[in-house]
């Protein structure tokens, strides 16, 4: 079955609307492997995107979202959360998303497949708004590398197509 094409334009379009930047290199700030973070800022969020020689299509730099698109073309979020709770600034979490239209074979029960084969992952569905998603939270709390965050934006992308496929019904 032919992969659905991504829902990345409805969110681009509503961060455009937001007052979102158009496409842009991702150089807002270096990556550095070893650094160890306990929150995360919007230009953290783009020196990740950058540190995978991905594209960002769109940021918002004040409401910590970064979308962007790897080499074979997969569109993907970066959200900030639990962002500026006192005495923190910036973001102690990072939800990594990548949506795709919802086909028509995707039930209750291919979900909850999807989920069972894929635990790094959140497989979910918005039947009303015809969302088919895959998520990966990483709470920074305490503090976690820029390498660890990178791997789990990896781990996200490489797995998503397959529990996609799961959830489609194409085992």
């Amino acid at each position: 079955m032919k992969m659905h094409a991504l829902r990345a334009a409805i969110l681009a379009g509503s961060l455009t609307m937001a007052g979102g930047m158009a496409a842009a290199p991702a150089a807002a700030q270096e990556y550095v492997p070893e650094k160890v973070v306990k929150s995360v800022s919007t230009a953290d969020l783009r020196a990740l995107v950058s540190s995978l020689d991905h594209e960002e299509l769109r940021v918002m730099e004040e409401d910590y979202v970064v979308v962007a698109k790897d080499a074979d073309g997969l569109a993907y979020t970066l959200f900030g959360t639990a962002c500026d709770v006192e005495p923190i600034s910036g973001c102690q979490g990072i939800m990594a998303q990548v949506r795709y239209d919802l086909p028509d074979t995707v039930t209750h029960a291919r979900l909850a497949k999807a989920n069972l084969e894929n635990a790094a992952l959140n497989v979910w569905a918005d039947f009303e708004n015809e969302t088919l998603g895959v998520t990966r939270y990483v709470v920074i709390d305490h503090g976690v590398t820029m390498a660890n965050l990178r791997e789990n934006i990896s781990v996200l992308l490489s797995l998503a197509p397959g529990a996609v496929g799961t959830a489609n019904g194409d085992e």
